[in-house]
């Protein structure tokens, strides 16, 4: 599960890692309210709250010194999308003055399955750009969890990439938080960048984040208000496997993973791009499947949907009644074109259950798919 800047920021403050004065804002009158604990010497960054990066090519961070100034840009960010991301909160924070940008990171080296230190005097820039084109700049140490992070180790990584001698202090100790954080809230990502040089010798992390394992949020009751806003995490708990792909208008109901990649190549090959990964293969109930075609049906980007079910132990005539009560419950009719292949056990019959309701219903994957490339034709 990402998190939010914010939510990133506030985790790692518990852990002591210096942070910009800030708040969260989503009206003029929590706007006024961060004006207030910031102060207008210091203010302000405004930093649209999403999940994904660029936000600064887009428009969504800007530098202002007033509040008016702020209050007229407000409504702006408020109301834009970044990559299909709705921005619906702004973390405004404290103006700094930067000296430098650095990078510090913790992730799992696919390699070693382990956690690894990432460091580079290169901030501000995504890391992948950094390892590709600036490699000799991107230190590594790889962390045996028995050993811990030693200060050596974070303080050769400084020595070799050139950070000055003032800062080795303050890196091994933030270092060392962030391996604390990244350990104890089970992350698989956790990242500063840029972590910036300030007056005084002194490392704030401007821009923060990370990334929880979802198998392992059980174990931390204190995420499950955060999660509640994620579409991705309330619908895992329905059973329902969810990955918005922000582009694309071809929702997919299908059961099992496999399954379900293999839809959204073919109508790739078809000429289309799926918007959404939707596997129902743990959800299978009245309430999971409503709630998928409900999302299918509501998504405003998805303009025609393909279910692809096949079942073994799972019965299709079960499933059709399923799907047959959710689309009454909507109004008795699905509102988007819709195709469907059933094909296991009971399949016959959940086949004949679908099309006597009116449905376009195929046997064969290859008939599936034929039917979509008319649907596609008819939409050109």
């Amino acid at each position: 599960m990402d998190l939010y800047e914010h939510q990133a920021k506030a985790i790692f403050q518990q852990y002591g890692i210096p942070i910009p004065r800030g708040l969260v804002v989503r009206d003029e009158s929590s706007l006024q309210a961060a004006f207030d604990a910031i102060g207008q010497e210091s203010f302000g960054v405004l930093k649209a709250q999403v999940l994904t990066g660029g936000r600064g090519k887009a428009g969504g961070i800007k530098v202002v010194d007033s509040l008016p100034q702020a209050l007229e840009l407000l409504p702006n960010i408020l109301g834009m999308r970044i990559k299909e991301f709705p921005v619906d909160s702004l973390l405004v924070e404290e103006r700094l003055h930067i000296k430098n940008e650095y990078f510090m990171g913790l992730t799992i080296d696919p390699e070693a399955s382990l956690p690894v230190l990432l460091l580079s005097p290169r901030g501000g820039m995504d890391i992948e750009e950094v390892a590709k084109d600036y490699p000799s700049a991107l230190g590594k140490y790889v962390i045996h969890p028995s050993r811990g992070l030693p200060s050596f180790a974070v303080m050769d990584l400084a020595r070799g990439l050139g950070f000055p001698h003032r800062l080795w202090g303050a890196l091994i100790d933030i270092a060392g938080k962030l391996y604390k954080a990244f350990c104890q809230e089970e992350a698989t990502l956790a990242e500063l960048n840029p972590l910036a040089e300030t007056t005084g010798d002194s490392l704030i992390a401007v821009d923060s984040r990370l990334s929880v394992d979802d198998n392992a949020l059980f174990r931390h009751p204190e995420l499950n208000e955060l999660k509640k806003g994620f579409k991705e995490m309330s619908l895992k708990d329905k059973g329902l496997d969810y990955i918005d792909l922000r582009t694309g208008e071809v929702g997919l109901l299908c059961v099992g993973a496999g399954m379900t990649m293999l839809t959204m190549d073919l109508v790739a090959q078809a000429g289309a791009k799926a918007r959404c990964f939707l596997d129902v293969s743990h959800g299978i109930s009245a309430e999971g499947l409503s709630t998928a075609l409900e999302l299918l049906a509501s998504e405003p980007g998805i303009k025609c949907v393909l279910v692809n079910m096949f079942g073994g132990l799972s019965r299709m005539d079960e499933i059709a009644t399923f799907m047959l009560q959710a689309i009454e419950a909507m109004g008795g009719r699905f509102p988007k074109p819709i195709l469907i292949r059933l094909q296991g056990t009971n399949a016959e019959i959940g086949r004949r259950m679908m099309m006597e309701a009116g449905y376009v219903v195929s046997t064969e994957l290859e008939e599936l798919m034929d039917n979509f490339k008319e649907l596609l034709k008819g939409t050109k």
